[in-house]
Parts: C-alpha cells; sequence; structure tokens
C-alpha cells in the first residue's frame, strides 16, 4: 500500500491531529535520563525517525548541537518550515542512513521502530544507531504497544475542528499474532477547496521485551527495558554505547 497519506498529503496536518501529545514533557524526562547516563548535559543529539520535528524543537532548547533524519520527505518538508535552515535535517531510512558523524544522543521515538518488521531490519537498524554514536553515548528507542498491552480489537474517532483546516480520522485496530493491523480513513475539508478522502494502513510488530533487547544487544550496546510510567504500554529501550569499543 505503500507510505501512509498521513506521512504524505497529510503531513501539513500531522500535528493537529496529535496536538495533545505532550512532546515537551517527554522531551524533558528523555534529557533528564541522558544526562544521569552521560554524566553531563547532552552536547549533541539526533532524533531518528523525526517526523514533523516537533521532539527537535524541544531538545534543541537544551541541547546545542541537535539534528534529525526521516524517510518521508513531506514531514521533513513540514519540519524544515517550523524549525528553521539552521537545523540539519536529512531524508534518510533507519536501516540504512549514515550521517558520518557521531552524537552522544540519539533517540527514535512515537514508535517509529514498531514499523521494523523483521529481526534483520531491527538488528540494521540498531547497528547504524550504534555507529552514529560516541563510546558512552546514550540510545533511547520507543517501542511500539506491547502484546500482553493490546486492547483487542476496537474503534477509534480522533478529529480536529480548525478555521483552516477539518479533519475526521476513523481508526479500526486488530491483531493476528504478533502484527497489529490498523486501517484508517480520513475525511479532510479545507475552506474554498472542499473536502477529500484518504485511506491508510499500519502494520507493526508486536514485540515482547526480550526481542527489541536482542536488537540493542547483538549491535554491540549494554541495554535495558523501561516499562513504567509513559512508556508503560510500549517500552521505552535505553542502549548505552560501552566505552573503549571501536
Amino acid at each position: 500500500m505503500g507510505e501512509p497519506a498521513l506521512y504524505r498529503e497529510l503531513a501539513p496536518y500531522y500535528d493537529r491531529l496529535y496536538r495533545g501529545k505532550d512532546y515537551a514533557g517527554e522531551a524533558r524526562e528523555l534529557l533528564a535520563r541522558a544526562r544521569r547516563l552521560l554524566k553531563h548535559r547532552p552536547r549533541s543529539l539526533l532524533d531518528v525517525a523525526c517526523g514533523t520535528g516537533r521532539h527537535l524543537a524541544e531538545f534543541r532548547r537544551a541541547v546545542p548541537d541537535v539534528a534529525g533524519v526521516d524517510l518521508s520527505p513531506a514531514m521533513l518538508r513540514v519540519a524544515r518550515r517550523s524549525l528553521g535552515a539552521g537545523l540539519p535535517l536529512q531524508p534518510g531510512d533507519l536501516r540504512t542512513f549514515d550521517l558520518g558523524r557521531t552524537f552522544e544522543v540519539i533517540t527514535c521515538l512515537f514508535s517509529a521502530f514498531g514499523y521494523l518488521a523483521t529481526p534483520r531490519d531491527r538488528d540494521r537498524a540498531m547497528a547504524r544507531i550504534y555507529a552514529h554514536l560516541v563510546p558512552g553515548g546514550v540510545a533511547m528507542v520507543e517501542g511500539w504497544i506491547l502484546p500482553d498491552r493490546w486492547k483487542g480489537r476496537h474503534c477509534t474517532l480522533l478529529t480536529y475542528d480548525g478555521p483552516e483546516v477539518k479533519i475526521a480520522r476513523m481508526s479500526e485496530s486488530r491483531r493476528s499474532g504478533e502484527r497489529s493491523t490498523i486501517e484508517m480513513r480520513y475525511l479532510v475539508g479545507v475552506p474554498n477547496r472542499g473536502m477529500r478522502e484518504y485511506s491508510e494502513r499500519h502494520e507493526n510488530r508486536l514485540l515482547p521485551p526480550g526481542e527489541v533487547l536482542r536488537s540493542f544487544r547483538s549491535a554491540g550496546f549494554e541495554a535495558r527495558a523501561d516499562l513504567r510510567g509513559r512508556y508503560r504500554d510500549r517500552g521505552l529501550y535505553i542502549g548505552v554505547r560501552p566505552r573503549g569499543m571501536a
């Protein structure tokens, strides 16, 4: 089915749909974790699968050197408009990106990791993250929904009612084994331009924490999973690249 409409035609509306997400709170928490592990304030950070750059906007308040990578050109266009030309943003695939430099912290958030369908894909992604970290650097990856936290088959409705656009999104979620499927239907109305309909399908893997940690450790990380607080349903996986490792 290709790249979801949310990351193409609907990219300009993405932040309206997720206006309730606590980007600022998440960024503060992640930076506090990174500081404890680094023993100093992070000086550089890369957000992989950065989307429209909302986390990056918060990270750069505290980190002097930040950058982003994303697979979607449409999402990067939105990020560039909001973040300005001074923040480096590069197109790239989680499994193959190569920026030619390293960072003290790398994040991969909002469950982008869950789109990696096979162990090989997950191993390749973690190897690239490892390669972009300094020795002692910290990787923090938000997983997709844990198998025992999945709610079963259900429908949800999300709406946005603004003067510039009206959006209604109906989603149906279901599960087959370790695979979750979410079918989405959008109705988007723009004043003086009429209404359009979009549909998309998201498939993610419902992975137990041990499977995600296996990919971390395969890459060389010392890693653990945090399944508490805001990450109790999806998990936050934290890896440290050992010092003295080439």
